[in-house]
């Protein structure tokens, strides 16, 4: 990467689920050092999917293990940012909260990435992503008006997004304290940025108004929706303003700008062929794509979007296409594979916490500190038909293999 803007920073994440972990994905993106900070003693995360470990320092602690908590303080005096996701009472707990952390690095940015916050009535709540969405309302504002209340598509929506809220709350921390020479505590949560996200909502709602679901619906649009095109689970998005309907008759050859009428005339086409007519027409349509597309789009491979990661761990040798960072240009962002919990655990306590090499083994003979081998890899039914049923697949396209066109790309040297 030609410009790592910060470079220099240190950040030690005590971090589990996604939230936290994709915030300092991206910090680890811009050219910080990362070190994330788990217990070898839990259950370990797979090293198959490594968007939010790839680029990341390994540091295995046992807090609840005498001298696991002075290990976490003396790295900590050795770090310009120290960021957990757990609830307030266990960082008190152990001796790593704010005020104890400052006492031993008074210019430390310090970031809580909680549940509902460090105070209030719900300080000490754990919560999840899951559960973010639903507290917040989302649920209520997904499907349609007679169906059940439903939730965002992806599993870590609120999490990615309380993320981004934290990774930007950093960069502003850093630059305040390059001008001020003073630190901070960051106290972000997963409740407040989701609830962020329903500003017309709430405005709405302040207004007298009582929102209501409508699906894809949009009454801003003559035509708003997703339609059925000709194959297994192939759709295309559609969005027609009030002053566009002459054009959609056009494209489509109808009399009747209706939602039936542009379901019918689409039925039997094929989805990316209709996307671009429709395009060339000057109306918003695309595909809705799966994974298999997205993997194999000539757009994100273009812009860079993808990243190649050489791994060497057993079983996973070779180069492997990877998302890269979220603003593109993958190939000039270094991607380096995950590496097992705790591997650079001796390397850090020497470096960072000033141990003696006799008291490092103290700590790993005490179980305080530790490190856990790589998990052999998992593989994949192979049987398509099973996974089908299974429900595991939606549709299979016979005319590309993801892995396989990423894999090609991947030895073309993009």
């Amino acid at each position: 990467m030609t410009d790592t803007p910060l470079a220099g920073i240190r950040v030690l994440a005590m971090e589990q689920a996604v939230a936290l972990p994709f915030a300092t994905r991206h910090l680890a993106d811009l050219g910080a050092e990362v070190i994330r900070v788990q217990s070898h003693k839990r259950g370990i995360q797979s090293l198959a999917e490594i968007d939010l470990t790839r680029n990341k320092r390994q540091l295995a602690i046992d807090l609840a293990t005498e001298g696991g908590p002075e290990a976490f303080r003396r790295v900590a005096a050795s770090c310009d940012i120290v960021a957990h996701n757990y609830t307030p009472r266990v960082v008190r707990q152990f001796g790593i909260d704010y005020a104890s952390i400052r006492a031993v690095k008074p210019d430390i940015i310090y970031v809580s990435l909680t549940g509902f916050g460090t105070t209030g009535p719900w300080g000490e709540r754990p919560l999840f992503g899951p559960g973010a969405e639903a507290v917040a309302g989302h649920n209520e504002l997904i499907v349609d008006a007679v169906g059940w209340a439903g939730r965002p598509g992806t599993i870590v929506y609120a999490d990615s997004m309380c993320g981004l809220n934290a990774t930007f709350a950093v960069l502003a921390a850093i630059d305040e304290r390059d001008r001020t020479g003073r630190g901070q505590h960051i106290d972000v949560s997963l409740y407040e940025t989701a609830v962020s996200h329903l500003g017309p909502v709430m405005a709405a709602r302040a207004l007298g108004a009582s929102p209501q679901r409508f699906g894809n619906a949009d009454v801003n649009y003559a035509i708003h929706g997703v339609f059925a095109c000709a194959g297994l689970d192939r759709h295309i998005a559609v969005a027609v303003p009030h002053a566009g309907t002459d054009a959609l008759r056009a494209a489509l050859g109808i009399s009747e700008v209706s939602e039936a009428a542009v379901a019918a005339a689409v039925a039997g086409r094929d989805a990316a062929g209709t996307a671009a007519l429709l395009q060339q027409h000057g109306i918003a349509a695309t595909v809705v794509s799966d994974a298999s597309d997205l993997a194999n789009d000539a757009h994100l491979w273009e812009r860079g979007y993808f990243g190649i990661v050489e791994r060497g761990l057993p079983g996973l040798q070779g180069q492997y296409p990877h998302e890269g960072p979220s603003w593109g240009h993958g190939p000039g962002v270094p991607l380096e594979e995950s590496r097992p919990v705790g591997a650079d655990t001796r390397a850090i306590l020497a470096e960072l916490g000033g141990y003696a090499e006799a008291d490092i083994d103290a700590l790993y003979a005490a179980g305080a500190v530790g490190t856990v081998p790589a998990p052999p890899l998992s593989t994949p039914p192979a049987d398509t038909q099973t996974r089908i049923a299974r429900g595991e697949l939606s549709r299979v396209d016979e005319r590309h293999d993801g892995w396989r066109a990423l894999a090609a790309r991947a030895e073309g040297g993009r």
